[in-house]
């Protein structure tokens, strides 16, 4: 039974710690239980004051009456003689006692509990010629007046006019009992009814989760609908619908580059597999073979550059990659970079010229990467005797801009926008003999995003410009 219990308790704190909805029934039952007890207890205490208020007005009132009395009779002799008219005092009044003294007699005795507990507890004397006192005895079950007349010398009263509060006090005892039950019972309602109306309440989201089970990969584009949901959980709901656009996106995206990569890498595999297929037909010479192994020697590079292209973007695109920042002269590096490419420019009559200067911090090796696969391009795509410019300069406070420009086919904005993706090419390199997988913009475009910078493209009447735009110094400093 004990183990019972114990596991009972503990699926109810899981309960409450896991579920909404006994969060809330649980918060609305603390919150009724501070408001049923501040109201229980400030009913206590009014009913308490009200009796208090009470009690002390009627032994004041019946203290005057006595005091009235008192001043009227002036012996022993008159008072026992009016015996009755103390007595009509307490009529209507059960818990109200009277006794009146001179010196050890009692002229009006009170009840013979009442005498005791006088005779025990108040024996001092009252020093004025008429005072009144007040004290609490027998637990202050007895509210007690005591009062001094003084005739003569030798003729003194004492009168006592006593209160029993203890019906008042049984009165708020079982009060307060009341209140505790009415109390736990309210606290069990309430967190009965707040159960009910969170559950209520909360039915929109187990909708919602509904019909997010039921999205899929071939779903991202059904959105969940927001217009019957609560206010509150709507921006949930319309964030959930803006993550499953960017999933659509990013599957789209996903299928495209896997589209890509199947097409890029079939070209080479399939030149791979029929020129291996014709050598091997036949019996050849061994210089024939010698071709075909560097035929396919090429191949088997391009597949290579390909694939260390696509993993240098995959290991950018999930921060593997870490930077060796330094200061770097981006002229120097330019010059460096223009110097191989010349001679495969100078045979197509093409020239290449460096100017300017400027310092970045940057990646030594990516930087020289970018270049080369910007110069790359320039002397593939540029026009016969074109010339390839490359300038360095100072852009802005925080940034070095390295600008290459040659004499190459004017591309509209989207063209230029569109060449940064991968595997895309230019409609005009489609269009010629030149040989490429289409990621070096985009390995480009990656290296100036890890970098902080970014690149630029436009056309004009000079032709293609892309600028690289390096920060200027560390990330410390800026």
């Amino acid at each position: 039974m004990r183990l019972a219990g114990s596991n009972l308790s503990a699926l109810g704190r899981r309960y409450f710690r896991d579920s909404l909805a006994g969060r809330l029934a649980l918060l609305f039952a603390a919150a009724s239980s501070a408001l049923l007890l501040i109201l229980g207890v400030s009913l206590a205490w009014m009913l308490r004051v009200q009796l208090e208020a009470r009690d002390r007005e009627e032994i004041d009132g019946k203290t005057e009456v006595v005091l009235y009395l008192l001043r009227e009779l002036h012996s022993p002799d008159q008072i026992v003689a009016n015996a009755n008219r103390f007595a009509e005092i307490g009529i209507g009044h059960p818990h109200l006692q009277l006794g009146l003294r001179h010196g050890a007699q009692w002229l009006v005795a009170p009840a013979p509990e009442l005498q005791t507990l006088i005779e025990r507890n108040i024996a001092d004397p009252i020093s004025s010629t008429l005072a009144v006192e007040e004290a609490r005895i027998a637990d202050d079950i007895w509210w007690l007046r005591r009062l001094r007349h003084v005739v003569s010398p030798n003729n003194e009263f004492m009168a006592y006019v006593a209160v029993d509060v203890s019906p008042a006090q049984r009165l708020l005892e079982r009060f307060v009992g009341a209140m505790l039950i009415a109390g736990a019972l309210g606290i069990v309602a309430s967190a009965a009814l707040g159960w009910v109306i969170a559950r209520r309440g909360l039915a929109p989201i187990s909708v919602i989760a509904r019909e997010a089970e039921r999205v899929t990969a071939q779903r991202l584009g059904q959105p969940l609908r927001s217009e019957d949901a609560p206010a509150e959980i709507r921006g949930l709901i319309d964030s959930i619908n803006r993550m499953l656009d960017r999933l659509q996106e990013s599957f789209r995206t996903l299928e495209e580059f896997s589209a890509d990569i199947a097409h890029e890498l079939r070209t080479p595999l399939n030149n791979l597999l029929l020129q291996t297929q014709v050598t091997l037909g036949r019996e050849r010479t061994r210089a024939e073979y010698e071709d075909a192994l560097h035929s396919n020697l090429t191949e088997v590079e391009r597949l290579q550059r390909m694939v260390s292209d696509m993993l240098f973007l995959a290991r950018v695109d999930r921060g593997m990659l870490k930077l060796n920042l330094e200061t770097v002269n981006l002229a120097a590096e330019a010059c460096n970079v223009a110097e191989f490419f010349e001679a495969a420019a100078a045979e197509q009559g093409k020239t290449m010229e460096v100017s300017g200067h400027g310092t970045a911090s940057c990646d030594r090796s990516m930087a020289r990467r970018a270049i080369t696969n910007l110069l790359s391009n320039a002397v593939r795509y540029s026009k016969e005797g074109a010339a390839i410019n490359i300038n360095v300069a100072q852009t802005t406070h925080e940034f070095v801009g390295l600008q290459v420009e040659n004499d190459a086919h004017l591309l509209d904005t989207n063209e230029l926008q569109r060449l940064f993706g991968r595997f895309t090419r230019g409609q005009y390199a489609h269009q010629s003999s030149v040989e490429g997988a289409g990621l070096g913009l985009s390995i480009v475009s990656s290296i100036m995003r890890l970098h902080g910078g970014r690149v630029e493209a436009e056309s004009g009447p000079y032709g293609v410009r892309f600028q690289l735009l390096f920060p200027a110094s560390a990330p410390a400093e800026r």
